[in-house]
């Protein structure tokens, strides 16, 4: 069984979507059950009242910001819920902006939200993108609430700086789910095993937007390792990091020039993932590397 909600305030584009999610699925020998609803109130209490694998939204109801303004609290709520987004006038990267203004620094919380969503256009052939969530729903089938709190027990531990117990977290969801993909590959992020390597090749590879996460990511934990290495300690801002190692005269006009323009890029890496470019990252490692070989 396959579980769908249909979110859209338009009947003709509801009938339209359930034919073309048959179409794209009647290979898979899959019995789909279709829920729809004709607003965001009800597409909310559908979802607190049932589960589904799978919700496509129109994010154009009434008013243009009705439906995108519902994603983040979607998103908190039903972590593993697959969303396809249909939208007329934004694309991906507009509304990936939009959303990751929610996302409070939390680069493993955006990764995650960024997985489980696609964005599409109503004129769209929508065949592929509705196979990939199939798929991604049946690999995640063994998935139990158990683990879906863990994550975000995890991720609450991050947004704490304890890195300890957030990996401890991630280590537990291993031992449930052996070899599930999102948990070792943070156990991975968190352990400082993210090189600049796995970054480009995540580029490369068209997961532009992992990419830009991660590098973020990286450049937070280099900067904090040099702020350590100048004042005995790093702060959670990097800000302030900056701004203790020019008041106790730990950092050099030339590196703080440097530091404050990473500084500037993690938080567009971050917030603005989709703004990023390969050429960007070439630029910062290597800013990094003269930052470093400055010390």
């Amino acid at each position: 069984m396959f579980r769908v909600l249909i979110a859209d305030d338009n009947y003709e584009d509801r009938e339209l979507l359930k034919l073309e999610i048959q179409n794209a699925l009647k290979e898979n020998d899959v019995e789909i059950k279709f829920h729809e609803v004709s607003s965001i109130s009800k597409a909310r209490e559908k979802l607190r009242n049932n589960i589904f694998d799978m919700m496509t939204l129109d994010i154009e109801f009434d008013r243009l910001s009705e439906g995108i303004d519902a994603l983040p609290e979607i998103f908190e709520e039903y972590p593993t819920l697959n969303i396809i987004v249909i939208s007329g006038k934004l694309n991906k990267n507009e509304v990936t902006e939009r959303l990751f203004r929610f996302t409070k620094d939390n680069v493993l919380k955006g990764k995650r939200w960024v997985r489980h969503f696609d964005v599409l256009d109503k004129k769209d052939d929508k065949k592929e993108a509705l196979q990939r969530a199939y798929a991604f729903v049946f690999k995640q089938k063994e998935t139990t609430d158990n683990l879906r709190n863990l994550f975000m027990l995890a991720e609450s531990y991050l947004e704490k700086e304890d890195m300890e117990r957030c990996i401890e977290v991630y280590k537990k969801i291993q031992n449930i789910a052996p070899g599930e993909m999102e948990s070792d590959e943070n156990i991975r992020i968190l352990s400082g095993a993210v090189s600049s390597e796995q970054i480009l090749r995540y580029m490369r590879s068209g997961d532009r937007i992992i990419a830009s996460l991660l590098m973020g990511h990286f450049v937070e934990m280099r900067l904090k390792a040099f702020t350590r290495k100048r004042i005995g300690r790093a702060f959670a801002v990097l800000s302030d990091c900056l701004k203790e190692m020019e008041k106790s005269g730990r950092i050099m006009p030339s590196q703080s020039d440097l530091f404050n323009k990473m500084l500037r890029f993690r938080n567009r890496a971050i917030h603005r993932p989709t703004a990023i470019s390969e050429g960007d990252v070439q630029s910062v490692f290597h800013d990094m590397k003269l930052l470093e070989e400055k010390e």
